[in-house]
């Protein structure tokens, strides 16, 4: 007998998750950080705790989707951008037994990750377009499409695409919506005039990028030629991806990581295939 499309959407490995993902509440994490990432440098305990809580819900995020999208538990893993290990340090603990691939542009990130958290250290570029690093079950892109200008944003959703398995799926996040109410009512992500290049924009196409001041780029983003705040709307990203027909669109919500930033789910095989 053969399996209807609708029975495929309801996985019979939930149990494997549900086994992981106790084993990694049990176990916790290696709370082990970078003595020489500045990013790292916490003024508070609640922003120390708050890194790594942001960790926890990513992983919420992942298991959710790869549950919704009837995935099995991913054997490739690519942590991207990977930084110091805000997320790879968890995805270790939550998949122990998987391949783990680290992808930074900064050499010194890419080192920590491979000793500390056992991953496969994959150098990136700013160019994507010269980078192949094979291809995996799960990419998980956190905060790095929140950062890049419009033509390295397509660039690097071209780059995640090809870089999936032929059933792997992909969860990235964005600065959305509720960023406009955030840098207005919460707190500042940039400087209001600077803020206000993108909002201008976003309000005119759906898309919007500013980047940070030249010092705070020089201090801590010196790889990269621009780099800064970019704001996405809904529907400006889904009218992108409804053109690629290599891959499909799995899921997508608001505020989702951290109550603050926009997840986007996609994958293969591709829409038609």
């Amino acid at each position: 007998m053969s399996i209807s499309p609708v029975s495929r959407r309801f996985p019979s490995f939930s149990a494997k998750y549900m086994a992981l993902w106790e084993s990694y509440i049990k176990n916790g994490i290696d709370e082990t950080l970078d003595p020489t990432d500045k990013e790292n440098e916490f003024p508070t305990a609640w922003h120390r705790q708050h890194y790594f809580d942001v960790g926890y819900d990513a992983m919420r995020i992942v298991v959710q989707s790869l549950l919704c999208a009837g995935r099995d538990v991913p054997q490739r893993i690519l942590d991207f951008p990977c930084g110091s290990g805000r997320v790879t340090r968890h995805l270790r603990a939550m998949f122990p037994d998987a391949q783990i691939g680290g992808c930074d542009l900064y050499a010194s990130h890419v080192d920590f990750c491979a000793s500390r958290f056992a991953t496969v250290p994959l150098l990136s570029k700013e160019n994507l377009d010269q980078l192949d690093v094979g291809t995996w079950d799960l990419i998980f892109c956190g905060s790095l499409l929140t950062h890049l200008p419009e033509a390295l944003f397509w660039s690097t959703i071209d780059f995640i695409s090809r870089s999936l398995s032929p059933s792997g799926i992909a969860v990235v996040t964005l600065e959305g919506r509720h960023v406009l109410h955030i840098q207005d009512h919460k707190w500042k992500l940039i400087e209001d005039d600077l803020f206000d290049v993108a909002r201008h924009q976003y309000h005119e196409k759906g898309f919007g990028f500013v980047d940070y001041n030249t010092d705070l780029r020089a201090s801590l983003f010196n790889a990269q030629e621009s780099y800064g705040v970019a704001l996405t709307s809904p529907g400006w990203l889904m009218n992108g991806l409804s053109k690629l027909d290599d891959i499909r669109i799995l899921g997508f919500s608001e505020r989702d990581w951290d109550d603050h930033q926009d997840v986007v789910v996609f994958g293969k095989p591709g829409v038609n295939a």
